[in-house]
């Protein structure tokens, strides 16, 4: 399995902002309290607010909070707010990165089946409260 820089970032993003749940946090905070790239940070906020994971509020007193309450967004959710596939578990070639072509006659490919719903369940279980 193989994390992607954008999903190690989007849930360090929704730690900070668990952790600052008093207010609204602006993007230059975010951006320096998790060390993530302000341009590459403002993407992935935008996917999860389009995922309602985030909220974001204009002006003065604007910025970003958490949507949703941290016992109610596992790891899953913040991955598939990522990737913005239904799984987040693939098998695909490691060589070309696309799917894998011998999926009908491949007589591993149930153990990798298995090993992704045992992924699925894992990070599913994992909710952002406890990060």
């Amino acid at each position: 399995m193989q994390i992607t820089l954008e999903t190690d970032y989007a849930v360090r993003c929704l730690v900070y902002l668990k952790d600052h749940k008093n207010g609204v946090s602006v993007l230059g905070d975010i951006s320096k309290g998790t060390r993530i790239p302000a341009a590459f940070l403002s993407k992935i906020l935008q996917k999860m607010i389009k995922r309602g994971l985030v909220k974001s509020a204009k002006g003065k007193n604007g910025g970003f909070a958490l949507a949703k309450d941290p016992n109610n967004i596992s790891v899953y959710n913040i991955m598939q707010a990522v990737c913005g596939c239904e799984t987040v578990m693939k098998v695909v070639c490691s060589k070309t990165k696309e799917p894998c072509t011998f999926l009908k006659s491949c007589k591993i490919h149930v153990v990798w089946e298995d090993l992704g719903k045992i992924v699925k369940m894992i990070l599913e279980s994992r909710k952002l409260s406890q990060l």
